[in-house]
């Protein structure tokens, strides 16, 4: 019997709990939710107007698959950032502005891995070539990135 209650603890404490949560602003309006299933957490930031702006996959200590920020219905475009790697203390992602006729590539940005997404989030800094696309999705900028240390220098390209 004291096995059966020990084995009944083990199996109640040891599983990950799975649920949701709504997280509010002071001033009561959403400000992001989170729906935790095993170690994946889906996040979903929402607007002033309570409407959804991003959204992620939380995996441990990094994100996982796209960020997707929500198109805005006054631009003919939506912004994606794909999470392509995940390297020592580090995770990296590709940006690219999607248009109705196909997606441009934006720039390269690197992550610090952190149990704490928000903190991971906050680490976002730029490397390599950028660039700086209009509405219609012309490269009207280009921007080059480089991190030393944990500081980023950039030089603006003319074009």
């Amino acid at each position: 019997m004291k096995y059966i209650i020990l084995c009944g603890l083990f199996i109640f404490f040891g599983c990950k709990k799975e649920g949701s949560q709504k997280i509010y602003y002071p001033n009561g309006k959403l400000n992001y939710s989170l729906s935790k299933k095993a170690d994946t957490t889906k996040i979903t930031f929402f607007d002033k107007s309570e409407k959804p702006v991003m959204n992620l996959n939380f995996y441990k200590d990094h994100f996982i698959g796209d960020i997707v920020y929500s198109k805005n219905p006054n631009l003919p475009f939506k912004d994606s950032t794909i999470i392509d790697s995940v390297r020592g203390p580090y995770f990296y992602g590709t940006e690219y502005i999607i248009f109705e006729k196909g997606s441009k590539l934006t720039g390269a940005f690197r992550y610090k891995r952190n149990l704490d997404f928000k903190k991971a989030l906050e680490s976002l800094q730029p490397f390599g070539f950028h660039n700086t696309l209009d509405t219609k999705g012309n490269i009207i900028g280009k921007t080059e990135y480089l991190i030393v240390n944990d500081t980023v220098y950039n030089t603006k390209i003319t074009l």
